[in-house]
């Protein structure tokens, strides 16, 4: 078989990579109990998913107690999901930096590999290793947003629950940045939810098409129908 029609017939990655914050508060109104589930649930979506243009990729990095690589990028199909829990404080700066290596990684992410899809979730404020507020986030962000190709991925960036102020609203959306869709506010629990499975849908959606849908159907904030967690 000449080499042309062997690379012709590997599927192109469309890398999923989520940044997850696992600090402590997370433990609390079952944030990181429903994170959990929300991102099984996508993943056993993604293995189920029928024949498509691209393979479905998914990584997840932690920041709290437990900081690193939870889960490599990964074909979906391959994947058997392990709990995340939640600890410690906020280290973001160290999930951006572990992001931008993992994404400019040609051994991870192949430079045929679709337009990554970014996302960020936090309730809360950056710290340092002392749990005190920090802008040591700034640049490893603008490393981030300025690589070749981690600037290119499309970045969204969800709010977990109602105490997220203004500080911590502002690195949100610094990371969501202009062109992209904003801050998810998941102010209740269910929430996260919502955006999972919309997640689910959109990505699903550029594996068949190759078409990205970077706007879900409504911001979470403004939808009404609840959603029970069992």
């Amino acid at each position: 078989m000449p080499l042309r029609d062997f690379v012709a017939a590997t599927p192109r990655q469309l890398p999923v990579l989520i940044l997850a914050d696992v600090s402590g508060s997370m433990f609390h109104e079952s944030k990181i109990e429903t994170l959990n589930r929300s991102v099984g649930e996508m993943i056993r979506s993604f293995k189920s998913f029928g024949e498509a243009t691209y393979e479905i990729t998914v990584g997840v990095i932690t920041f709290g107690g437990l900081t690193g690589l939870h889960v490599p990028l990964t074909p979906a199909r391959e994947l058997a999901w392990q709990d995340m829990s939640a600890s410690g404080v906020t280290p973001l700066d160290k999930a951006l930096l572990l992001a931008h290596d993992v994404l400019e990684d040609r051994s991870q992410v192949p430079s045929r590999s679709a337009r990554p899809v970014l996302v960020l979730l936090s309730d809360g404020q950056p710290t340092d290793s002392q749990g005190h507020p920090s802008d040591n986030w700034r640049e490893p962000l603008d490393r981030l947003l300025q690589a070749p190709r981690a600037g290119k991925a499309a970045r969204y960036a969800v709010a977990v629950g109602r105490e997220v102020d203004a500080e911590a609203m502002a690195v949100l959306e610094r990371f969501a940045g202009d062109g992209n869709e904003g801050v998810f506010q998941a102010t209740e629990v269910h929430r996260i939810v919502e955006f999972f499975e919309w997640l689910t849908m959109s990505v699903s959606q550029q594996a068949t098409t190759g078409i990205v849908d970077g706007r879900p159907p409504l911001p979470l904030a403004e939808r009404t129908a609840d959603i029970v967690i069992d």
